[in-house]
């Protein structure tokens, strides 16, 4: 099940060539055959668009560009797709054919319609792929923390571009808890970093390793947020749409080095990570099962 939307021409459809040359530019796109490929490996989304060319079986003459978006995920894959699309029929000055329910239908596009649309259909398909007896195991975590991480990881490459090597800007990631997900971030040998709250702490020790003879692989141990929030709450916090401490220093102090040497190892587990396409608005999934009742 998918969001399947339609390029048409106000003037002309751009060529292939220009189709190509466009996404060739841009960031996070992987061009093949006629299929530009859309890839963040910082927030987990993904979609393409297609240009297609007729063959001799086609009824139809003339080119034709497609953007197709799978459903079934967490909501911020359509936040992060709605001004790719706005950037593409923006620069070739075109109009979309969208055949959605509570879509656009024929005309300019909106940012606005797109995600009205997307939302309805990612809407019924949590309820379709519910309400089946086959139904999948799923990770849930609440809608407004989905969207912090993606905030978060959306920007993270600006802001380490923006320290550089100063700090370490973590990463978001999800993992399992239960029947649950979990938010995480790595902390690696008590570095000073930007840090958001995050439900587990992931400490790499390689320089702080509790064996002097290691060399290989860093160590790993996992710690709750509430276990450091004490530790942290003394740095600088700035507010924002993801609120986060900044902790900078040359050294790290005594008292942290001390908390992170003296944690046991505790390795997370091999099947403990989530795609971030498996972790599901818990939202959605309760309207779906009460839907299926």
């Amino acid at each position: 099940m998918s969001y399947d939307l339609y390029f048409t021409p106000t003037q002309s459809l751009p060529t292939r060539d220009e189709f190509v040359a466009y996404f060739a530019d841009r960031g996070r796109y992987t061009i093949e055959h006629s299929q530009a490929f859309y890839q963040n490996e910082d927030t987990g989304v993904y979609f393409y668009f297609e240009y297609s060319e007729p063959s001799d079986d086609d009824e139809s003459d003339s080119d034709s560009i497609a953007f197709n978006l799978n459903y079934f995920r967490p909501h911020f894959f359509g936040l992060e797709a709605g001004p790719e699309v706005e950037s593409f029929v923006q620069r070739f000055a075109l109009n979309v054919s969208d055949p959605q329910t509570d879509g656009m239908d024929d005309g300019p596009f909106s940012v606005d319609g797109f995600l009205r649309g997307w939302n309805a259909g990612n809407r019924f398909a949590y309820r379709a792929i519910l309400s089946s007896d086959d139904r999948p195991d799923l990770f849930v975590y609440p809608t407004d923390g989905l969207e912090q991480a993606w905030k978060w990881n959306y920007g993270r490459d600006h802001l380490q571009d923006q320290v550089g090597d100063a700090l370490f800007v973590p990463k978001y990631m999800f993992m399992k808890s239960d029947q649950r997900a979990c938010t995480a971030i790595v902390w690696p040998d008590a570095c000073p970093i930007y840090m958001p709250q995050s439900d587990l702490v992931f400490l790499l020790r390689h320089e702080l390793s509790s064996n002097s003879s290691a060399n290989g692989s860093p160590e790993i141990t996992i710690v709750k947020w509430q276990q450091i929030a004490p530790m942290i709450a003394p740095f600088p916090q700035y507010d924002g749409d993801v609120p986060y401490f900044r902790l900078d220093y040359d050294a790290a102090p005594d008292h942290i080095v001390d908390f992170v040497r003296s944690q046991p190892l505790l390795p997370p587990d091999e099947d403990m990570a989530l795609a971030n396409d498996d972790v599901h608005n818990e939202e959605l999934v309760a309207e779906a099962l009460q839907d299926a009742e």
